[in-house]
């Protein structure tokens, strides 16, 4: 079940600005499988090769997210969306080139969470080029070289600059999810909310899914979820910043 465009619901928007939606995304014992799986983690039964846990955590007063970032091991759990053939498939639904350099985490944020500030997810991202193998999916180690910057924190490290250029958020273990609860992820035509930005939102509904290219004007952000906790897989496409510049330009330095 690696090209999950051939399952589900998918429809094309356009506003406020191109993006794909799909639901019943999974069938109904690959969706169990994989909501097992991230309550798993959710508590802590899930370990690492050196004994530790993987553990949600917050990363950020700006956010209030919960969150635990994908390797290839925890990645595993989470068939097909850490797959080459799937990866792929999405790549060419968007009309971008496949990298072989992703990134992705598990989010869970809290009732009663902050709403977040309208951005993009486009930007620069180093990757430890000493962990990226031929052919095989490459997931940034932060233990080595900060994802945000390429700051080292190993002297040997050696960071590779690359550029976000998809994202994929699917929603899942938010049983009983109703309008109202909040949780949604708000699209945007701009970077700021005004009488005349164009919006939308997204319900956070489970076994769905949203998905978009990485532009300079894909603004989005979480909404408050006063309801319920909000649960999602999040993945991030990235290309090189050739790639990037042929297309963008000097939008992201």
């Amino acid at each position: 079940m690696d090209n999950l465009l051939e399952y589900g619901n998918w429809c094309e928007h356009k506003i406020p600005f191109k993006h794909f939606r799909a639901e019943s995304v999974l069938d109904e014992n690959t969706y169990k499988e994989v909501e097992a799986n991230f309550n798993a983690v959710k508590t802590e039964q899930v370990k690492k090769k050196n004994g530790d846990v993987y553990r949600l955590e917050k990363l950020s007063s700006n956010y209030d997210a919960q969150m635990v970032a994908m390797d290839n091991d925890l990645a595993e759990l989470f068939q097909p969306f850490f797959s080459i053939d799937f990866l792929k498939s999405i790549a060419q639904l968007l009309e971008i080139p496949f990298n072989y350099a992703i990134d992705g985490a598990l989010h869970s944020s809290p009732r009663n969470s902050r709403t977040g500030w309208i951005h993009t997810d486009f930007c620069n991202a180093w990757f430890d080029s000493r962990f990226i193998e031929k052919n095989q999916l490459s997931f940034p180690n932060r233990q080595t070289c900060d994802y945000f910057t390429g700051r080292r924190h190993d002297e040997s490290a050696d960071p590779r600059k690359f550029t976000r250029a998809a994202t994929l958020i699917f929603y899942l273990c938010n049983d009983g999810w109703k309008k109202g609860d909040g949780g949604e992820t708000g699209l945007y035509g701009a970077g700021h909310l005004s009488d005349n930005t164009v919006f939308d939102i997204v319900a956070p509904k489970n076994n769905s899914l949203i998905l978009f290219e990485c532009s300079p004007h894909s603004y989005h952000r979480f909404l408050t979820n006063r309801g319920r906790t909000r649960n999602s897989i999040i993945l991030w496409i990235h290309s090189t910043p050739e790639t990037s510049s042929l297309k963008w330009l000097n939008a992201v330095k």
